[in-house]
């Protein structure tokens, strides 16, 4: 009779465990399908549509082409962060609340394939996204939102995970750590702005991977550093160190990071192990350029190496960084889904010049 008592009390020990899991795993299924809702309703109104048209001769014809993505307005004035924008661009609008915005390009940023407008008439029932409180890295597993708007759809939210932080892609290299997520990115869903469920803004979504069902998305850090110089210049003074490094096996069987050539630092040494730039470790030649990338042209930064057996701390003055003549864009080259340049008909184009005479639509 104890047998049979244990047995059944150790049954509805089991019964109820399993009622537990099953209900704490709804109660999570709603609290976070709510909170997506919740983080939809928030910004959606910080989301624009970005249009740029050219005009261009195809086998003796002028073709007007169409380039669109996403973008968002990142301050109360009504500046528009968005990537990959079309090159030399006779016509570029947004789209916000189904009316159309003329806005003005306020500078591009090279190196990472961004550019800032600003919109001559501000829309009404707009918000912004603020950059603050996003200094925290982003976790391998983290779950993010994206609002983007595809195509010509209505905008939506799509979900993804942080799969990893990664400098290169092949053989490119990228000036700066790019997150790789699981969102999955189509034709106008690149520039959109991605959150974490805690509402923070995490980046924006620059490159996209189909094959993998991936992208990667610039981080916030250095989207904010872009933005203020575009505000403030038009344009974003990046720093150079002019070392060359190599890898080398060291005794541990790990690899040390060795400065190869000093360039014009006559107080670095071929040979010095490089272990710290500021207050960032270096174990890879990504440290290098993360570091490269927030370095200001004419500060110091302090080099940690290890030299003979000793460690030393050096102060290296920040140069202006070199860009090649060719303007070369390394990561817009990898994968633009927004680059899907196409002839506009003559029917549809006199019907959004009609509309765009009721709604503000940018003319020529």
């Amino acid at each position: 009779m104890q047998v049979r008592s244990w047995a059944k009390c150790m049954l509805l020990a089991l019964f109820f465990s399993f009622l537990s899991i099953f209900s704490f795993g709804d109660d999570f299924y709603h609290s976070t399908q709510l909170r997506l809702q919740e983080l939809f309703e928030r910004y959606k109104s910080s989301v624009v549509r970005v249009k740029a048209t050219r005009e261009q001769m195809v086998e003796g014809k002028t073709k007007r082409l169409l380039k669109m993505g996403s973008g968002f307005f990142v301050s109360k004035d009504g500046h528009v962060l968005t990537t990959g924008l079309l090159p030399k661009a006779d016509r570029v609008w947004i789209e916000h609340n189904q009316e159309y915005f003329l806005v003005e390009i306020l500078g591009s940023d090279v190196l990472c394939n961004l550019s800032l407008l600003k919109t001559v008439k501000k829309p009404e029932n707009c918000n912004f996204i603020s950059f603050s409180g996003n200094e925290r890295d982003v976790l391998p597993g983290s779950f993010l939102l994206g609002l983007t708007y595809a195509l010509e759809f209505q905008l939506g939210p799509t979900l993804g995970i942080m799969q990893s932080c990664e400098s290169t892609f092949g053989r490119n290299l990228f000036p700066t750590k790019m997150l790789r997520t699981s969102l999955a990115l189509g034709p106008g869903e690149v520039g959109a702005p991605v959150f974490n469920l805690n509402g923070q803004f995490v980046g924006i979504t620059h490159a996209a991977l189909p094959d993998l069902r991936s992208s990667f998305i610039l981080p916030a850090k250095a989207c904010s550093r872009i933005r203020d110089g575009l505000i403030l210049s038009g344009n974003v003074d990046y720093g150079w160190f002019g070392i060359t490094v190599s890898r080398k096996l060291n005794n541990q069987n790990g690899i040390n990071i060795e400065i190869k050539s000093p360039g014009t630092n006559p107080k670095l040494q071929a040979g010095d192990i490089l272990l710290k730039i500021g207050e960032t470790s270096i174990f890879d030649s990504g440290d290098i350029l993360d570091c490269t990338f927030y370095a200001r042209p004419g500060t110091f930064v302090d080099f940690l190496v290890m030299r003979n057996g000793k460690e030393l701390n050096i102060p290296i003055r920040v140069s202006p960084r070199p860009f090649p003549k060719s303007n070369s864009q390394t990561l817009s080259a990898i994968i633009d889904q927004n680059e899907s340049d196409v002839s506009v008909p003559s029917a549809l184009k006199k019907a959004g010049e009609s509309r765009s005479n009721k709604s503000g639509n940018p003319q020529n």
